[in-house]
């Protein structure tokens, strides 16, 4: 397979410059200061998505898993309101990691910044008993 000339990397943050960070994988190789990006839109939305603390301070947690562009939020909240980040991004600094990441230890001016409305990506979401709890005190 050969390198894509764009990977998309997901955040709720906005940057004018996408730089490595201090991942917090499930092993070694996904707990890089890197970035990580994925070769499809769909692959990194729920990274995009605003899961949000709680509580929102430093005593706070959050916890959520994803796969196949579905997230499962155990433990945090999510503004159905809120709007997330996709940076498309050059390929040219990218190594493959695994059968669907990519990284790079370079900073890099995306291409292109798409926001997302969380309201087009909720029906991708589940929430455990705990999360929906914390989701209707906050959202009602």
């Amino acid at each position: 397979m050969s390198k894509p000339q764009y990977v998309y990397h997901g955040s709720q943050y906005l940057f004018d410059v996408v730089c490595p960070q201090q991942a917090h994988g499930a092993n070694a190789y996904e707990s890089q200061k890197a970035i990580y990006a994925a070769e499809t839109i769909e692959e990194v939305i729920p990274f995009a998505l605003p899961i949000r603390w709680y509580p929102d301070d430093t005593t706070g947690k959050r916890a959520f898993s994803c796969e196949n562009g579905k997230t499962f939020l155990e433990y945090g909240s999510l503004d159905p309101n809120g709007v997330g980040y996709i940076y498309k991004l050059r390929a040219d600094t990218f190594e493959k990691l695994d059968e669907w990441q990519w990284i790079s230890m370079n900073e890099i001016v995306p291409d292109e910044i798409i926001c997302i409305q969380v309201k087009d990506y909720i029906d991708s979401v589940t929430f455990s008993e705990e999360a929906k709890k914390i989701q209707n005190m906050l959202f009602g």
